[in-house]
């Protein structure tokens, strides 16, 4: 299984890092950038991606994932879209998370989907989504892709992993109550 997360100036690292963690041995990251040789995510992370979006074969993508950050300043990405729409074409499982929705309803993937995203419904960039489509809820799954709000992160990991049979039910649910026993004890102390 090759999961591939798109990484870019800004991008919210900790947003794909989970699918990373929860991922099976025998599985493959390859983090892609838009032609960078270097990235600086928005934690201040320096990352060298495996590929540059030229050298993506849609064949080899499993898993696509776009984590949020500065998504709007990449907008109009005419590579990114049309990776985007073919990978979308071949049914393969895509992840969005946060401001990451925004990639995909540039790229004309969200038009009929239902959605949900951290791009509150009060600002401009809103305009790029079908409003009738957006769900407030937490993760929202729509055929083969998944949108997140950017604060539930632990729940977007944990979909695309059970989606995509990155990890065996066991697995997920042990991080599933490891991640949110830590949440609970946060709330307590």
């Amino acid at each position: 299984m090759k999961i591939y997360i798109l990484i870019y100036d800004e991008y919210a690292h900790f947003e794909a890092d989970l699918v990373g963690w929860l991922k099976g041995r025998s599985d493959e990251i390859v983090t892609v950038s838009l032609g960078q040789d270097e990235v600086q995510s928005a934690e201040g992370f320096i990352m060298k991606p495996h590929v540059k979006i030229d050298q993506v074969d849609v064949n080899d993508v499993d898993v696509m994932v776009v984590p949020g950050g500065n998504a709007p300043s990449i907008l109009g990405n005419e590579k990114l879209q049309h990776l985007l729409q073919q990978l979308n074409t071949q049914n393969k499982l895509i992840g969005a998370i946060c401001y990451g929705p925004l990639l995909l309803a540039d790229a004309g993937i969200l038009q009929d989907k239902e959605f949900t995203t951290s791009v509150t419904t009060d600002l401009e960039l809103f305009d790029a989504f079908t409003r009738e489509k957006f769900v407030n809820e937490g993760v929202v799954v729509d055929g083969n892709i998944v949108t997140a709000k950017g604060e539930d992160y632990v729940d977007f990991a944990l979909t695309i992993c059970k989606m995509a049979s990155i990890s065996n039910e066991n697995a997920l649910g042990y991080w599933a109550n490891f991640f949110r026993s830590k949440k609970e004890m946060v709330k307590q102390g």
